[in-house]
C-alpha cells in the first residue's frame, strides 16, 4: 500500500479527497459552532489557554500551549477568544477526519482495486464517525481537551498503518520513534492520548515481534517518549512558580532536578505511585485531590450499572434527536453495521484488524472498567436517590474515541452491505448494480440529520450570560462563594478572558479543602501597596484587583465604594497547613461571626476543612467588603445555617452586616423560599435591566443535558422570589410579570415533564 495516498483519482490525489472530506467536516462544525464559552470545563480551558494558566490536575500543558498559540495565530480574524478555542476543537476534529479517511483507504484497499470505491468508503466511514453525537458535541464547543487527544490517536493509528508497510527499513524505525514521541506529547495533553498503547503493543508483536528485540531502537523510542512527556513535567512546575491567576494544585518544585527525577509518592490514602520526587507535582500528576479509589477492585458502582451507563451513551450517538421509544431502533442498526464492519475487516486484513480490534476494545469495554464511574448522572435515580452516589454530570465525552472509531466501523459495515447488494451473484466492482444499490448509503446521513438539533450551538450564550448575571449580582469588591464547576468556571472565563468584574473574588468551596487554594486567595485579596498596579501583569497574582467604575452596571454606578483594607484570609501558611481535616461538633454551638451575624451547628455534625475556612473568610471580610453566596451554593451557607442573615440580590445572597427588618424593599418572604429575605428593588433592577436572559424565552429546550435541571431552575427561583416579594408589597402587575417569566424558564428544565422528546 506504499504511496496509495498519492494515487490520483479523477482530478485529485487520494490525500486531496481526504482533505476535501476533512474540510466538509470542518464546515459542518463551523456552521454549528458555539460563539462563546459553555458550561462545565469549557470556561476553565479557554481561560487557562488565554492566560497560560494551569487547569485542574494534571494541568494539561499541551492543550494550554497549543490553545495559546492558536489564539495568537487567529488574532487577525477578530473572533472572540472563546470562538477561537471552539474553532480549534473543530479544526482538530476535522484533522482527525482527514487522518481516518486515509486510514480507511489503506484498510479497504485490501478489498477492492476500484479507487472510486475507496473514496466512497472513506467518505461514508468518516461521515458516520464525525457526526456521532458526542464527537460532534465535543467538536463545535471545546468542552475539554479531548479533541486534541482524538487527533493524536488518529495520527498515531495512521502512522501505525504506515509502519506496517515499512517494517523492515529505516523509515519504519523512524515511524516508531515518531509514534513514541507523539504518545509522550499526547500524554502531556491527557492520558486519553495513550489509549492506543495496548493496540500498538499487540500490533507490533503480531506483525514483527523481533522489532522489540532491537534494544537500540527501543531505547531511542523511550527517549523520545520521555521528550514528548517533558512538556508535562517541565512546563507545569515552571509556570506554576510564576503564580498565574489560575494555578490549580500549585505544582511548583524546588528545582528542575526534582521535577524530572523519578520517585515514589504516597498519597493521602496511603497508596504509593511512581511519579517524581517533587511532591507537589507528583500530587498533581496522580490527581490526588479528586480522591479516586485506590484500586480498581474498589468499584464505585456495580459493574453492571457502569456498563448500562456506557450503553446509554452509545444509544445517544446515532439518533439523539429521537425519543427513547424510536431511538433504540437506530442504535441497534448502527451496532449491527459496526459488527459487520469488524467482520469484514477481519476477513480482509488481519494485521490492521489486530490493531483496530484491540483499540476498539480498549476505548470502549475496557475503558468502562478502568474509569470506574459512580452511577450515571441520569440513570437509576429512582432506585439510588442519593446524588453523592451518582456522577455530577453526564460523562459520555470520556468515550469519544470509542464512538468515533465505532462510527468508522459502522460506515465500513454500511459499505459492506452496499457491496453485497450490488454484487449479488457475481457482479464486479464496476457493475452498474453499484449505482443501483447506492441509495442504501443514504443511511450514513442518519446521525447527521438526527443529531443536528441536539448539538447545534450557534447562538448559545447561556453559559457566558449565566456568569455575567451571577457576577453582576455581587457588589464591588465582593467575596462570592460558589459550590462547583458551573458557578465557578464561567465566572473565571468572564474575569480572565473578557476582563469583567475582576474585583469580585470567586471562592469555590471544594477547593478550600486543599492547602494551596487558600494561600492563593489570600494573595489575590491582599490590598495593593502604593504604586502597584495589579493589572500591569494581568495573568499572574499580584494583589487585589480594582473595580472598574466605567464599566459598572446600573445598581453600582455612583455607589460610594471603598477598596478593602485587608485580605480575606489572615492565616499564615503554617496555620493553613495545620488546620484539621474536620471535626465532629460535641454540642450544639452558636458562633459569633460579627455583632449581628451568627453561625449555628448541631451536635454530631461534621465540620470540614473547607467549612472552617468559609467561616474564617466571612469573619475576616465582614465590615471590610461585601460577602455573597451564589444562589447555587446552599450546601456552603447551609452548613453554618446562615440563611437568616442572607438577603437575595439577583442570583446571589448577601450576608447582611446588620439587623434585617421587613421594611421598604427589604421583604421577608418567610418559609416559602430557602432564603427568607429578598432585596426587592435590587433584584428587580438586576433581573429586568442587567441580566441577559431574554433570548432564553425563545428556546424550546435547554441544550446542555447535565445543567438542564439546575441552571433554568435557578433562574426560576430568582423570578419566583421576586414574584413573592412583589405580592407581599401589593404590586400585582409586577408580580404577574415576574411569575410569567419564572414559569417560562422552568419549562426549559427537565423538572417539568416534556413528553417523549430527544435526549434523556
Amino acid at each position: 500500500m506504499n504511496g496509495i495516498e498519492r494515487e490520483r483519482v479523477g482530478p485529485l490525489p487520494i490525500w486531496g479527497w481526504a482533505a476535501g472530506t476533512g474540510l466538509l467536516v470542518w464546515l459542518l462544525y463551523v456552521v454549528t459552532l458555539a460563539p462563546t464559552t459553555g458550561f462545565w470545563d469549557t470556561s476553565e480551558y479557554i481561560a487557562t489557554a488565554h492566560i497560560v494558566g494551569l487547569p485542574h490536575p494534571p494541568g494539561n500543558p499541551l492543550f494550554v500551549l497549543v490553545g495559546r498559540v492558536w489564539i495568537l495565530l487567529l488574532e487577525w480574524t477578530g473572533l472572540s477568544i472563546a470562538a477561537r478555542i471552539n474553532l480549534l476543537s473543530a479544526t482538530l476534529s476535522a484533522g482527525t477526519a482527514f487522518l481516518w479517511f486515509l486510514t480507511v483507504v489503506r484498510i479497504w484497499a485490501h478489498f477492492t482495486e476500484d479507487r472510486r470505491q475507496l473514496l466512497i468508503t472513506g467518505f461514508i466511514a468518516v461521515l458516520v464517525s464525525a457526526t456521532a453525537y458526542t464527537v460532534w458535541a465535543q467538536s463545535n464547543m471545546n468542552e475539554k481537551v479531548y479533541t486534541l487527544s482524538l487527533f493524536v490517536v488518529a495520527l498515531v493509528s495512521y502512522l501505525a498503518m504506515l509502519w506496517e508497510d515499512e517494517t523492515d527499513n529505516p523509515r519504519g524505525d523512524r515511524l516508531l520513534v515518531l509514534i513514541a514521541f507523539l504518545l509522550g506529547l499526547g500524554a502531556a495533553n491527557h492520558t486519553m492520548s495513550v489509549l492506543p498503547l495496548p493496540a500498538l503493543g499487540v500490533f507490533v508483536l503480531w506483525h514483527s515481534w523481533r522489532t522489540l528485540l532491537r534494544w537500540k531502537l527501543v531505547t531511542v523510542a523511550l527517549v523520545f517518549l520521555g521528550l514528548g512527556y517533558s512538556v508535562q513535567i517541565l512546563f507545569v512546575p515552571i509556570r506554576s512558580a510564576q503564580n498565574p491567576i489560575i494555578d490549580e494544585a500549585d505544582p511548583q518544585c524546588e528545582s528542575v532536578i526534582e521535577a524530572v527525577t523519578p520517585g515514589f509518592y504516597t498519597d493521602a490514602r496511603g497508596k504509593r505511585h511512581l511519579a517524581v520526587r517533587c511532591d507537589a507535582l507528583a500530587s498533581s500528576l496522580v490527581r490526588e485531590q479528586y480522591g479516586k479509589p485506590s484500586a480498581l477492585t474498589e468499584r464505585q458502582a456495580p459493574i453492571t450499572a457502569q456498563y448500562a451507563n456506557f450503553w446509554q451513551y452509545f444509544d445517544w450517538q446515532w439518533a439523539y434527536g429521537l425519543g427513547r421509544t424510536a431511538r433504540p431502533l437506530f442504535t441497534m442498526l448502527f451496532l449491527f453495521f459496526g459488527m459487520v464492519g469488524l467482520w469484514q475487516h477481519w476477513r480482509g486484513d488481519r494485521d490492521s484488524f489486530v490493531y483496530f480490534s484491540v483499540l476498539t476494545f480498549t476505548v470502549t469495554l475496557a475503558l468502562v472498567f478502568y474509569l470506574n464511574f459512580r452511577y450515571g448522572y441520569s440513570l437509576y435515580n429512582d432506585l439510588i436517590p442519593n446524588t453523592d452516589l451518582h456522577e455530577v454530570r453526564e460523562r459520555d465525552y470520556f468515550y469519544v474515541i470509542g464512538f468515533n472509531v465505532w462510527g468508522l466501523y459502522a460506515g465500513l459495515g454500511l459499505v459492506t452491505l452496499w457491496r453485497q447488494l450490488a454484487e449479488g451473484r457475481g457482479g464486479d466492482d464496476r457493475s452498474p448494480r453499484y449505482a443501483q444499490a447506492s441509495p442504501v448509503l443514504l443511511v450514513a446521513l442518519v446521525p447527521l440529520l438526527l443529531n443536528w438539533s441536539a448539538v447545534d450551538r450557534k447562538g448559545d450564550y447561556s453559559a457566558r450570560d449565566w456568569a455575567w448575571n451571577l457576577l453582576q449580582s455581587a457588589e464591588p469588591y465582593a467575596v462570592l462563594f460558589t459550590n462547583g464547576d458551573n458557578d465557578t468556571f464561567p465566572l473565571w472565563y468572564l474575569q480572565e478572558v473578557e476582563g469583567i468584574r475582576r474585583d469580585v473574588t470567586v471562592i469555590v468551596h471544594s477547593y478550600l479543602g486543599t492547602t494551596w487554594y487558600p494561600k492563593q486567595i489570600r494573595e489575590l485579596t491582599t490590598p495593593c501597596p502604593a504604586g502597584v498596579d495589579p493589572l500591569e501583569t494581568e495573568t499572574v497574582v499580584v494583589c487585589q484587583r480594582p473595580f472598574d467604575m466605567e464599566a459598572a452596571v446600573g445598581p453600582y454606578r455612583g455607589m460610594e465604594i471603598t477598596p478593602p483594607t485587608r485580605s480575606v484570609i489572615a492565616l499564615t501558611d503554617e496555620q493553613i497547613e495545620a488546620l484539621p481535616p474536620g471535626y465532629i461538633m460535641p454540642t450544639d454551638t452558636t458562633l459569633a461571626v460579627s455583632d449581628w451575624v451568627t453561625a449555628d451547628v448541631r451536635e454530631g455534625e461534621l465540620i470540614t476543612f473547607p467549612d472552617i475556612l468559609v467561616l474564617h473568610i466571612v469573619q475576616q471580610a465582614m465590615g471590610d467588603r461585601p460577602v455573597y453566596f451564589a444562589a447555587t451554593a446552599p450546601p456552603v451557607y447551609g452548613r453554618w445555617r446562615l440563611q437568616p442573615h442572607l438577603l437575595r440580590q439577583g442570583m446571589a445572597h448577601k450576608v447582611v452586616h446588620g439587623l434585617l427588618e421587613s421594611a421598604g424593599d427589604t421583604v421577608f418572604v418567610g418559609g416559602q423560599l430557602d432564603i427568607p429575605w429578598v432585596d426587592r428593588q435590587r433584584t428587580q433592577e438586576l433581573l429586568w435591566d442587567v441580566f441577559q436572559v431574554d433570548y432564553l424565552l425563545d428556546w424550546d429546550t435547554w441544550p446542555e443535558p447535565s445543567t438542564r435541571s439546575s441552571i433554568p431552575a435557578q433562574y426560576y427561583l430568582a423570578y419566583m422570589a421576586l414574584t413573592v416579594a412583589h405580592e407581599l408589597r401589593e404590586d400585582p402587575d409586577e408580580a404577574d410579570r415576574a411569575f410569567a417569566r419564572a414559569e417560562r424558564l422552568l419549562q426549559l428544565s427537565d423538572l417539568v415533564p416534556a413528553g417523549d422528546g430527544g435526549g434523556e
